[in-house]
């Protein structure tokens, strides 16, 4: 340490605290790295690469930070903030810095950094007395919070945390060897493990202070739980350096009030996917005006309800916009001018607040008083905002003290309004009255001097001064100091100037350092209003979901679902809510289900049985979610889970084939589906040899309708799996239509009962542009392959296989 400069002592002191991370070293107007950060800041935001005694350094203008810290973040990187604690003025020796914040994806808050489409993050932990592994899921930017315990294998756990795009992963210490897998399989995550010490026994009364609750009792977590919970705290603690109040009371990720979806499945339907924008379920119903309502649209599709009388409370409600045209219009205007309240809540709890935030703070609660009385003109509505302090008071105490169009940072006199300090508005006085003194000192010196080119100005380097010109230079009384000589003219100063000049230096600094004080003070004791602000926030995000929901069904011709009792369904022209954007004369087709719960649905490729599932997933998750669906009438039972088997594809990565993903999404199904699933099911056993793939797609069949008895749609191309409705009582077939022309066939895309007879795979390949050589050689070899003798055969052997009566297993089916 004796070769470095004080400051840089000061600076190795300081990164060996925080040698995980990038420090940004505070140095007047700049943002300085040093060293090994220093290159690879450089690399990575591509500037200058310089040195500072003969050590690399670079750095970034501090007024410009958050864009290049989003690059860094972006590239997997912990950023360390160090700042300058003490005014340098003040300072005796080297200025005082400390680490103000540290910063990683999962804990960014401002609004310009922030991505709508990874803003989760997630701690993992592993519980080894019940071999579970337990999560905890978290935006920090809104403060929305889920734990839950996952029963699956590490596999499984990793893509989930792949296919879900985490912002940020937390592993506990006993999961420390998962960092290098999750790296490898994607570099953009960036992971971080916990040591012991985060998880230790003291989580009761850390978690009691930063909820200010007086007792546990009431959250429905055990031991083990509220220890992740706590380790969570605690991070966050310690990288904001402050306690955090503004995260919610946690909540079941798989709570018996919401249906669960897997990441499979939203994929699968295309629910919320991000890969195809524009073209997801969320993106044909997203009407919703607030950024609040944009994530509850989200968390409503992603988190159906379970419930029917909380399902019909939302249909209720979405009946009354759908009905009322007017209020839906005036309510809709009204959320336009509403801005995020979630993350601006956060950005107040944690002090890290503008002054523009504070006015769209204002703005929005500006709306809620309208939107109130909007909803008290129709007696359904009337009661919505029942026991929620909607706080005028805030609203008032914003105007009261905030000029509408401040700067961006608190300190130029342009955000405190006039009233609120004296001392303030007296050196704001000064410096705002500065030019009517120039105006006037200078109006007095030409009548005392009598030259006519006598001029005043100020300079940021040079300060004030009189500028005369070079021919009347000669003439300047005797107590004017010269000061700086130019082409043209002279410039000179008084005592009276100087002594000027000084006071509106003193007051700058003034005006800087109380407006700032008063700023944060105001941030302060606007924090105690956090928990009545959450709550009109849950309110507007709500009711914009369920206006969505109602615009988009009067749209779109959507019409409310009922619900009945039981496993059976009656859905009458049911359609695609995607598809039929996209397409001309879309196809509409009914679904039934009675006595018969098991459908096997056959027809060719790109007739329209991937569709047709779809739709049938969809329509019954957006029922549950509350939505009016896509279909002239729709009576179906309320489902406790929605499974899909969609689609062919592998991971190479971790020496999964299409076949063994397949069979994994499969064993999740058998695993978990119950009387009360829906499951939906494209082309099992596709991945292996013919007679093994129709052995296992029937062995599959037949434990799904005995054992499960889930409502199912079984879509194949294994003809002979619709044996099993000449075996069984509760097994229907279905077909898509397809006519036969001299031009080829015609995919009529409509279901009926029966088997398809032709699977016309040729056909498609005509239709997607092969050769005619390959098309005529297919059909040749295909002539001389069939063997209907040799068909016939092995359909009756189909025929004679025995009923096989599978036993209820006790505990879970382990399929591997």
């Amino acid at each position: 340490m004796a070769e470095y400069t004080p400051m840089m002592k000061q600076y190795l002191e300081i990164k060996e605290k925080n040698n995980d991370s990038i420090l940004l070293f505070r140095l007047g107007d700049f943002y300085e790295t040093f060293f090994e950060d220093a290159k690879k800041v450089s690399e990575i935001l591509q500037i200058v690469l310089t040195k500072r005694n003969n050590h690399p350094m670079a750095g970034i203008p501090y007024h410009a930070l958050d864009n290049y810290l989003k690059k860094l973040l972006d590239n997997g990187l912990k950023v360390a903030i160090c700042d300058q604690v003490e005014d340098p003025s003040e300072a005796k020796g080297i200025v005082k810095r400390e680490v103000t914040r540290v910063i990683t994806p999962g804990t960014i808050i401002e609004e310009n950094m922030l991505d709508e489409n990874n803003r989760f993050s997630i701690l993992v932990d592993y519980d080894e007395k019940d071999e579970e592994f337990l999560i905890v899921l978290f935006d920090f930017s809104t403060g929305e919070l889920y734990i839950d315990r996952f029963d699956i294998s590490q596999n499984e756990l990793l893509d989930m945390i792949i296919s879900n795009n985490y912002s940020q992963v937390l592993l506990s210490f006993k999961l420390r060897y998962l960092k290098n897998e999750i790296k490898t399989l994607s570099s953009k995550i960036y992971t971080e493990v916990l040591e012991e010490w985060y998880f230790s026994s003291n989580y009761e009364e850390h978690i009691k202070e930063s909820y200010d609750i007086l007792t546990l009792g009431h959250l429905p977590f055990d031991q083990e739980e509220l220890k992740s919970l706590d380790a969570v705290l605690k991070y966050l603690e310690l990288t904001q350096f402050k306690k955090i109040k503004h995260l919610n009371i946690p909540k079941k990720l798989k709570s018996k009030e919401f249906m669960y979806i897997d990441i499979n499945t939203l994929n699968n339907l295309n629910i919320v996917s991000n890969e195809n924008r524009g073209k997801s379920v969320y993106d044909i119903l997203r009407k919703t005006k607030t950024p609040m309502g944009h994530r509850k649209l989200k968390d409503f599709l992603s988190r159906p309800l379970i419930d029917e009388k909380q399902i019909n409370q939302r249909l209720d409600l979405v009946e009354v916009f759908f009905e009322n045209n007017f209020l839906s219009e005036e309510i809709k205007e009204y959320l336009s001018s509403i801005k995020d309240i979630d993350r601006i809540i956060s950005r107040i709890s944690l002090l890290k607040s503008t002054p523009k935030d504070l006015i769209a703070l204002k703005d929005s609660l500006t709306q809620v008083p309208y939107i109130k009385e909007a909803l008290e003109t129709n007696e359904k509505t009337q009661g919505f905002f029942s026991n929620v302090n909607i706080r005028t008071d805030l609203k008032q105490k914003i105007e009261k003290h905030i000029f509408d169009e401040p700067s961006n940072e608190p300190g130029d006199g342009k955000v405190i309004k006039k009233g609120i300090s004296k001392e303030l508005d007296e050196y704001r006085s000064l410096i705002t009255d500065i030019d009517t003194f120039l105006e006037n000192i200078q109006k007095r010196e030409k009548e005392k001097t009598g030259i006519t080119t006598l001029k005043l100005g100020r300079n940021k380097i040079y300060g004030f001064y009189i500028e005369i010109s070079k021919a009347q230079s000669k003439e300047v009384p005797d107590e004017y100091i010269r000061k700086q000589t130019l082409t043209n003219t002279e410039r000179f100063i008084t005592e009276e100037l100087r002594e000027l000049e000084k006071k509106v230096i003193i007051a700058e600094e003034k005006v800087k350092k109380i407006e700032k004080t008063i700023f944060l003070n105001f941030i302060k004791d606007l924090s105690d209003s956090v928990k009545d602000l959450k709550t009109i926030s849950e309110k507007i995000s709500y009711l914009d979901v369920i206006r969505s929901f109602a615009e988009i069904s009067k749209t779109n011709r959507y019409t409310r679902p009922y619900f009945v009792k039981g496993n059976k369904a009656k859905i009458e022209s049911s359609r695609h809510p995607v598809v039929e954007k996209f397409v001309d004369n879309f196809t509409q087709n009914d679904f039934e289900i009675e006595d018969k719960n098991f459908i096997v649905l056959t027809g060719p490729n790109m007739s329209g049985k991937s569709t047709y599932l779809r739709q049938i997933g969809i329509l019954s998750i957006l029922a549950q979610a509350g939505c009016f669906v896509p279909a002239k009438k729709a009576h179906i039972p309320l489902y406790d889970r929605v499974f899909t088997r969609i689609g062919a594809k592998d991971d190479i990565v971790t020496g999964k084939s299409t076949f063994l993903v397949e069979m994994m999404e499969m064993s999740t199904i058998l695993n978990q589906a119950t009387e009360r699933s829906l499951v939906l099911l494209d082309e099992v056993g596709r991945g292996t040899s013919t007679l093994d793939g129709i052995s296992v797609a029937w062995a599959i069949s037949e434990y799904l309708f005995q054992i499960l008895k889930s409502n199912t749609i079984f879509a194949t191309h294994y003809t002979e799996l619709t044996m099993l409705s000449e075996i069984y009582d509760n097994v229907i077939t279905k077909r898509v239509q397809v006519k036969e022309t001299k031009e080829g066939v015609l995919f009529l895309h409509k279901i009926e009962n029966g088997v398809s007879d032709n699977s016309y795979g040729i056909e498609v390949a005509r239709l997607a542009g092969f050769p005619s050589e390959i098309v005529d050689r297919a059909k040749e070899v295909l002539e001389n392959l069939s063997d209907k003798v040799d068909l016939e055969n092995r359909l009756k052997k189909m025929r004679n296989i025995n009923r096989k009566k599978y036993k209820t297993p006790q505990g879970q089916l382990k399929m591997f």
